[in-house]
């Protein structure tokens, strides 16, 4: 209970300096999976909100010392976007969450998406031929 009070405090700081989304658009690219959250398609500012939400679930629904899983099937996207949502996922780590980036089968990941990669505990790309950086 302890680091989602604290992390929840730090998320709701982070969503103050948020710009206000639509519901139907802060569900555009991220979805609560089993396990995690998935986000498909590139990265943008106006996912931020369904981001918060949906990460938020998944540390009160997962179990406490398993990793939580971030899906990534898309690539690219705003680096600005990913930058900041990289500073939430690290004060969540800086508080005991273990975070597993996961690479989709058969997608890239390139700018934006490279950087939320990079920040998983474990990183995982999910199948033979996936290019984790796009062009290699």
């Amino acid at each position: 209970m302890f680091r989602v009070n604290r992390l929840s405090a730090a998320l709701m700081a982070s969503l103050i300096g948020a710009a206000v989304v639509q519901a139907p658009q802060a569900n555009a690219g991220w979805s609560r999976v089993p396990g995690g959250l998935r986000l498909d398609g590139e990265i943008n500012a106006v996912d931020f909100g369904a981001f918060l939400h949906h990460f938020e679930a998944a540390m009160l629904e997962e179990p406490r010392y398993a990793p939580i899983a971030i899906w990534l099937a898309g690539s690219g996207g705003d680096e600005a976007a990913a930058r900041r949502i990289a500073g939430i996922l690290a004060v969540a780590q800086d508080q005991g969450v273990r975070l597993a980036t996961v690479m989709a089968q058969g997608h890239a990941c390139d700018g934006a998406c490279s950087i939320l990669f990079a920040v998983g505990d474990e990183q995982i790309a999910s199948a033979s031929g996936t290019r984790l950086i796009s062009g290699n």
